[in-house]
């Protein structure tokens, strides 16, 4: 359905055309009739100059009548105010050029002599003025009423200020002026055919002319007298309200208008009815109701509020509301549209406070916002309120100062009312606990006697005193003396429970406390070693009767000296008390732990077969490997050796157990820490358990006392002489501060299981360090070297998916290296690595490409970007014409499928010259820099990156 726009845009072109179209025929048709009924002579009138004269003057016309139309229905097309002018000027308009028309062509064409012959000059230009006329207002009429029907249509979206063309004269102009112009033309045309008009048909002519504009005047009177009710409602004549409008509209016809007089008569009655209602209502309503505009000024108010106020409506009309409410927040009124109940304080005309509860709304009257505020007296309930306050506080003075709970509940269990004492008891301030059920406070082993005092209250029991143990706020038990008398109403039914209560939880935690030390450790709360001990004898015993199996587990804590040496004692304890919690937090309800002495602990693990001690053994040292002791900004990594002893029916004492535990567990640390080791009597032939590990023990030493460093080497883009990348290199400082490069770490660190550790510390300090040069220059790139295990790591593309996401660091700023040997050796597991890292948006290059040519079969199944040439052909190539063949060869097929190549080991100018010739794209090498240990130096502007000279 076309909008209104456009819709106008339609009645403007129609518009435009009728009148174009009914002046363009008006001329046509006139001529023809004035040819056939003889008054212009064909021959004069096309003859030389009359025609093209005559045509000028016409198109002369309908050009000035386009363009005045055109301007006239212009405000129409885009609805401006100036649109009630189009209507206005439209009748005037159309009907002026018709009457041009009719007085200038003739006058022009008897002036050049086209006129009759056999009849006088003055005579023959008068019959024809009169003739076109006839006729044009005969063709003008069907366009005429045209456009009046679509200027109607557009008054839909204009409006209609006033009334422009009445039906009075639409009647009149069809049925009297229409007729009598047409009979004319009859009239004309049998003078023209028969040469003379008898009196008899001037008289009929006459006395039909006078017939149609009688009764003409007669439909017009009835028609007005029919619109009689509407005008006088119009003219607000004798109403000014629905229903006095309603009794003006009456049917004063028995038409189609007088049933609809009747009908709106109805209409208004039914709105009058409504009206009277709501007057009644805001003039009868209880509550005051006061109605502003938008801006907050007062409209009116109905007696209610006069009353409460002091204030006749006159009196305050066009005031400000916040004369009467200061308090209204009005900004939230407009903001939200309504208010809900609050209560404010108000202004008598006495100068009085006046307490009232208010509510607002927003409405919409004629495009304009109002505001309804409801307004109650609340004056008697705030002094009712105010005593009941009074009478409650000194009952509060009297019971919360009491030391103990002062308590009641209702018959189902909630809480009524509690003291502050509830607060010390709870940990919940009293409001927090009411209408809460007592039962969300048992502790589990309470339930029971909880309920059964419940019940003897019910049966009605007078008075009872209980213990029970109810939780805190914190999950602490709170052993509580209850003394509880029940309430009951005249029919014998329960109404509440009231009572005190005292707080034992420090008596019975004192009790407690001295049976607990008795058995265990004062640090870690485990059980003690006397405890233990004494446990295990009696497991042995069991064992030994074949009544059950179990296993014995000793843990020694491989790092513990080194963080209490360093950090001090309380680090130490503290140490101490988180393994002993993260071992409590995963072991089997039933097993029994206890701290044997030391950073040594022991554990019982029941009804275990060999299978299943190691498996949570396992577990245990893996729950170690990944923890991290955190002490003044350094990070521990506090790993476990573990030694198992399976006892079943052999014959053994405790001691028996415990040394072979210990055995194992000595083993467990000779290899390596972090390891465990199940006793087998071969182990007691063995010597050399301290023997020295070498660098495995260096690097475990190196990740406990952060002696990694990360090293910078640039990779430069040998067309630019600009810094494309930092490659970075893993280095190790030893106590004496010798520096040692990933040849010397890196074997052991793979051999003894410690590579993943290498990997991940790499790419975590690598990648948090390149989102911080990022900040400062957005064309920091890294590569960071893998080992050749990185892709049996579950964990480190999920570490690195969770830095990028942590940092917001852009992935392609990232390429990861791993060498040729590892990929294809590896080559699926490779493939599979490759494509995750690139889906994440990193880059992946080949290091040491080039050490064997089997490789090539393989690199097009390798999703790589980068081919390190091996820095053997590199080297010395400026001498080799062997390796200057061997680096092209690489260099020109790593190009043919689509990778970029760098050239490691470039140490001279000759060198770097030629890698230039072969098109080789980066290059890096102690010639251009050596590695660097700090990134430092940025460029003013970030894409020309750092050139190297």
């Amino acid at each position: 359905m076309p909008g209104p726009d456009q819709e106008l845009r339609r009645i403007h072109r129609l518009l435009l055309g009728i009148v174009l179209g009914s002046f363009a025929l008006a001329p046509i048709i006139g001529y023809t009739v004035a040819v056939a009924f003889g008054m212009v002579d064909p021959l004069r009138l096309l003859a030389w100059p009359v025609w093209p004269a005559l045509l000028a003057i016409y198109l002369g016309l309908l050009g000035w009548m386009w363009h005045h139309f055109r301007h006239l229905f212009a405000p129409l097309r885009r609805r401006q105010p100036e649109a009630q002018q189009s209507l206005q000027g439209f009748s005037n308009s159309y009907w002026a050029f018709f009457l041009l028309y009719v007085l200038i062509l003739p006058t022009v064409q008897y002036w050049l002599g086209a006129g009759m012959a056999d009849t006088p000059r003055h005579a023959g230009l008068l019959q024809e003025i009169l003739l076109q006329l006839v006729v044009a207002i005969l063709v003008g009429m069907p366009g005429y009423l045209e456009a009046l029907s679509l200027l109607g249509r557009a008054a839909r979206h204009t409006g209609l200020a006033r009334i422009h063309v009445s039906m009075r004269t639409k009647i009149l102009l069809i049925g009297a002026y229409m007729p009598l112009l047409m009979t004319t033309v009859l009239l004309r045309y049998y003078w023209w055919r028969t040469g003379y008009l008898p009196m008899e048909l001037w008289l009929a002519w006459l006395a039909l002319g006078l017939a149609a504009f009688v009764m003409t005047l007669i439909a017009i009177r009835s028609l007005r007298q029919s619109l009689d009710p509407v005008q006088e409602v119009i003219s607000n004549r004798g109403a000014t309200d629905y229903l006095g409008m309603a009794q003006r509209l009456q049917p004063r016809s028995i038409d189609e208008i007088g049933y609809l007089i009747h009908t709106l008569g109805r209409l208004f009655h039914r709105l009058g009815e409504q009206e009277s209602h709501m007057r009644a209502i805001f003039d009868h309503a209880a509550e005051g109701i006061i109605v502003t505009d938008s801006d907050g000024r007062i409209e009116t108010l109905n007696p209610a509020a006069e009353h409460l106020f002091g204030y006749p409506a006159e009196a305050v009309r066009g005031q400000d509301i916040g004369w009467l409410l200061p308090d209204l927040d009005l900004p939230k009124l407009r903001r939200e549209g309504r208010l809900d109940e609050t209560e404010l304080v108000g202004r008598h005309d006495a100068g009085t406070a006046l307490p009232v509860s208010l509510r607002a709304s927003s409405m919409q009257m004629e495009g304009r916002t109002y505001y309804t505020l409801l307004v109650a007296d609340i004056s008697e309930r705030k002094a009712t309120e105010q005593m009941l306050l009074e009478a409650e506080a000194r009952y509060r003075d009297l019971v919360e100062t009491a030391h103990d709970l002062v308590w009641s509940m209702d018959a189902e269990g909630r809480w009524t009312y509690l003291n502050d004492a509830a607060e010390r008891i709870y940990g919940y301030s009293p409001a927090q606990m009411l209408h809460r059920h007592f039962s969300e406070f048992q502790a589990p082993e309470s339930r029971e006697r909880d309920t059964a005092a419940h019940a003897a209250l019910r049966e009605g029991k007078e008075l009872i005193h209980y213990e029970t143990v109810h939780l805190d706020r914190l999950g602490n038990r709170r052993y509580i003396s209850f003394n509880a008398r029940p309430q009951f109403d005249s029919e014998g039914r329960l109404v509440q429970i009231t009572g005190t209560a005292h707080d034992i939880t420090e008596q019975k935690a004192y009790e407690q406390e001295l049976a607990f030390q008795a058995e265990h450790d004062s640090l870690t709360r485990l059980y003690n070693r006397h405890y233990f001990q004494r446990e295990l004898e009696r497991e042995v015993h069991r064992a030994s009767r074949g009544h059950t199996r179990f296993a014995l587990l000793y843990l020694d804590l491989d790092q513990f000296k080194y963080v209490n040496d360093t950090q001090g004692h309380a680090a130490g304890d503290r140490l101490l008390i988180e393994c002993a919690d993260l071992l409590r937090q995963h072991l089997r309800e039933g097993d029994l732990l206890a701290r044997f002495g030391g950073d040594e602990f022991t554990l019982l693990l029941f009804d275990v077969d060999e299978h299943g001690a190691l498996r949570v053994a396992e577990y245990i040292r893996q729950l170690f490997e990944n923890y991290r002791f955190l002490d003044e900004g350094r990070s521990f990594n506090v790993t476990a050796s573990i030694g198992i002893s399976l006892v079943d029916d052999e014959p053994i004492d405790a001691d028996e157990a415990l040394a072979r535990a210990d055995l194992a567990c000595n083993i467990a640390k000779s290899q390596g820490r972090n390891r465990l080791h199940l006793f087998d009597p071969a182990d007691r032939r063995k010597d050399g358990m301290a023997e020295d590990m070498g660098w495995a023990a260096r690097v475990r030493d190196a990740f406990e006392q952060d002696r990694f460093k990360l090293a910078y080497q640039p990779i430069i883009a040998i067309d630019s002489g600009q810094i494309h990348d930092y490659e970075v290199l893993l280095r190790m400082t030893l106590d004496d501060g010798d520096v040692i490069l990933p040849g010397g770490f890196m074997p052991a660190a793979e051999r003894f299981g410690l590579i993943h550790q290498v990997d991940r510390w790499t790419v975590r300090h690598a990648m948090h360090t390149l989102s911080e040069l990022r900040t400062e220059d957005s064309s920091v790139r890294f590569a960071i070297n893998l080992s050749g295990r990185a892709f049996e790591d579950e964990g480190l593309l999920p570490l690195i998916h969770g830095i990028l996401v942590e940092t917001g660091l852009e992935p392609s700023a990232l390429t990861f290296e791993i060498t040729e040997s590892a990929a294809i050796s590896n080559l699926a597991a490779a493939t599979a690595f490759i494509h995750r890292l690139k889906d994440m948006g990193c880059q992946f290059a080949l290091d040491d490409f080039g050490t064997g040519f089997s490789s090539f079969a393989y690199l097009k199944h390798l999703p790589v970007d980068k081919l390190k040439i091996d820095g053997s052909f590199v080297r010395g190539m400026a001498e080799a014409r062997v390796d200057q063949a061997m680096v092209q060869s690489m260099n020109e097929i790593a190009h043919a499928l689509g990778k970029q190549t760098i050239a490691e080991f470039v140490e001279n100018a000759a060198t770097l010259k030629l890698l230039r010739r072969y098109g080789v794209d980066f290059a890096q090498g102690h010639f251009l820099s050596r590695p660097l240990t700090h990134i430092t130096r940025f460029p003013e502007n970030p894409r020309q990156g750092t050139r190297v000279n």
